[in-house]
């Protein structure tokens, strides 16, 4: 069976069973991560550039904590739903 007919049925799942399944393939998928050997090219490395910017902005925040700009109740759900869009245009890229 292809890649390609394994997300055919995938999508076909109910609901529920989708769930079963992603949890299911989720500790599949840590029980062989942690076996792999890591790959350096896929590592997030942080630049010395924007190291240098973080601290800047951490400073400038613990200096003056009243510039901290509170999230909008609905910016998770928001950033949820751009990431599932996001997906479903890759997706349908195939």
């Amino acid at each position: 069976m292809s890649v390609e007919q394994i997300e055919q049925q995938i999508r076909q799942l109910p609901a529920e069973d989708l769930a079963q399944l992603a949890r299911w393939f989720g500790g599949y998928l840590a029980g062989r991560v942690s076996a792999a050997p890591l790959d350096e090219s896929t590592i997030w490395h942080e630049t010395p550039e924007l190291v240098a910017e973080l601290e800047r902005r951490l400073n400038e925040f613990k200096a003056n904590p009243a510039i901290a700009v509170p999230f909008e109740p609905d910016y998770f759900e928001d950033l949820k739903r751009q990431l599932a869009d996001e997906r479903a245009k890759k997706a349908s890229a195939r």
